[in-house]
């Protein structure tokens, strides 16, 4: 064999090894990120799991009835319906149980508000979602499991509605007769704190891959947008879905230090 025939037959050796490495590498991350999925899919959690048990809910049940019926009354209609029913999946829906449990534990009893134990606490939240037909499970609803256990309707989860308080990243663009925009921007995802992000929020924001969507943001120029145009930023606010482009109503935007396509 010549020296030239030999080269070409070690080189194309070295491609095919190289092409079925490429394969197998390939092949591997796939079945990971199978996995990963299969894994997030189960240890995923929401009201419809069976996330308190029978006798957690009947322990809150009596709480309930000490503590919040003269307000809430008996049958969780109180206050149209802030506890039971449709106005209470269409505020708390999309949110996590932590979201719940934090409200419910600074707020109430009305007179008396955070006086209550954490476990009496639980149980009343185990009360509430029974009387909203989640069902009863095997274990006891805990304070460690409630960020992880979403909140949603029986078909599954929907986009956040009018009037709820969203948080969003996105790119900060100016629309010509539209003011200021935000564009490659993430999925809303409900928040219950109006207020400017933590250090926390703001790493998070800046780690956070961009979306596909676009909002138009209101009251934006309080917030002195102009050297800023062209830069990954999070913003909070009001959600107003409107036909021909949904809105946000600005309680919150801060830059992230990063510019988009960086």
């Amino acid at each position: 064999m010549s020296e030239r025939s030999y080269s070409i037959r070690v080189e194309f050796l070295t491609m095919r090894r190289i092409s079925i490495l490429l394969v197998v590498v390939g092949f591997s991350l796939g079945i990971c990120q199978i996995a990963a999925a299969q894994e997030t899919k189960k240890t995923r959690k929401t009201v419809w799991d069976g996330v308190y048990t029978t006798a957690q809910a009947e322990r809150g049940q009596a709480s309930y009835g000490a503590k919040c019926a003269m307000c809430h009354k008996p049958d969780l209609s109180g206050y149209n319906g802030a506890l039971k029913g449709d106005h209470f999946m269409e505020h708390w829906r999309e949110s996590v149980l932590n979201d719940l449990f934090a409200n419910i534990s600074s707020t109430m009893p009305r007179d008396a508000p955070g006086t209550l134990s954490e476990g009496v606490y639980l149980d009343i939240l185990s009360y509430v979602l029974s009387a909203n037909a989640f069902p009863p499970g095997a274990n006891e609803l805990t304070k460690d499991t409630l960020g992880s256990i979403q909140v949603e309707g029986k078909a599954g989860p929907q986009e956040v509605p009018t009037g709820a308080l969203v948080d969003v990243t996105g790119c900060l663009e100016e629309s010509p007769g539209k003011g200021w925009i935000l564009t490659q921007a993430t999925d809303p995802i409900r928040t219950r704190n109006p207020n400017d992000p933590t250090a926390e929020e703001l790493k998070a924001w800046a780690a956070k891959p961009l979306g596909t969507h676009t909002f138009g943001l209101m009251d934006a120029a309080s917030y002195l947008p102009e050297s800023h145009k062209g830069e990954k930023v999070g913003a909070k606010g009001l959600m107003i879905r409107v036909p021909g482009g949904d809105r946000i109503n600005l309680t919150s935007l801060r830059m992230t230090g990063l510019k988009c396509g960086s």
